[in-house]
Parts: C-alpha cells; structure tokens; sequence
C-alpha cells in the first residue's frame, strides 16, 4: 500500500470567481505599401476589480498581414486567462475582422487566417461566461501600448 502523503494529487483548478476583462491588439510594422512586417501582440487581463493580472508584450516576428497579429493578440490572451482559471469573460479588440470571423461564419480567403480563427474560436467557446466585442482603437489604448512597445522601431525618414 502506498504511502497517502506521497501521492499526487491532480485537479481541475476551480474557476475564479468574479467577471474579467481582456482587451487585446496586434501591430505591425510594414514598408509603406506592403502588408507584410515584423509583428507584435498585445494584451491585457483584468479581474472584477479591474486590477492588472497579466499582461503580454511580445514580438510575434514576421507576418503576412497585421490581421495575423490581431489574432494572435486575441488567441494568446485568451490562454492567458485560462492559465488565471478564468471563466467568465468579457474580451475588446478593435479588430472587426477578429470579432466577426470568431462570432459569424464570414468567409476568409486566407488560410492562415482560418486556422487562426479556428483556434480563437475554441478557445473563446471553452469559456461558460464569454462576450467578445469590437471597440474603437481609442478604446483599447492599454493593449495597443503593450503591442507598439515590443514593435521594432521605424527607420527614421531622411
């Protein structure tokens, strides 16, 4: 018989009371004209009380498009509140494209960008309690911060 105090003992850890907010942005920097660029994610947790829980401001590298970054932004948060034991939910982005390929069935021509949404979208339906909504870019300052600071900085003009 096995010693009770040396077991392991695994749970599901329980879900965090209280309702969270994740507001999320990708940036991107590209030559004037092309879509293509150096990428990076932003976002940002916040419990009921509105308190920082996490943050990420990472380079994502090379991308196609600066809509890659937008759901990037959106997949990572989303993990990061599951991390957190999140379950109720309420995330902002201003990425219309983001939120009305998640939600609706719209059509993407991109591969990349169906893959992306298909991911974003498991995640953001494992939630019991979820909203996702666009809102304005003035509207999702703190996230756009953390992106634009992990962007390489543009060449300056001569």
């Amino acid at each position: 018989m096995s010693d009770p105090a040396h077991r392991a003992i695994t749970q599901t850890p329980r879900p965090r009371p209280g309702l969270y907010t994740l507001h999320t942005d990708g940036g991107i920097v590209a030559a004037p004209g092309q879509p293509a660029g150096e990428a990076a994610i932003g976002s940002a947790l916040k419990n009921a009380a509105n308190l920082l829980v996490e943050a990420i401001s990472r380079s994502i590298g090379h991308v196609g498009d600066h809509h890659v970054a937008e759901f990037q932004a959106l997949i990572e948060g989303l993990r990061m509140a599951k991390r957190h034991g999140v379950d109720k939910i309420r995330v902002f982005t201003d990425s219309d494209l983001v939120v009305r390929s998640v939600l609706d069935d719209i059509k993407l021509r991109s591969v990349e960008h169906r893959e992306l949404r298909d991911e974003a979208r498991e995640l953001y339906w494992s939630f019991t309690d979820r909203k996702l909504s666009w809102v304005p870019r003035e509207m999702n300052t703190e996230a756009d911060l953390l992106a634009s600071a992990a962007l390489p900085i543009r060449p300056a003009r001569g």
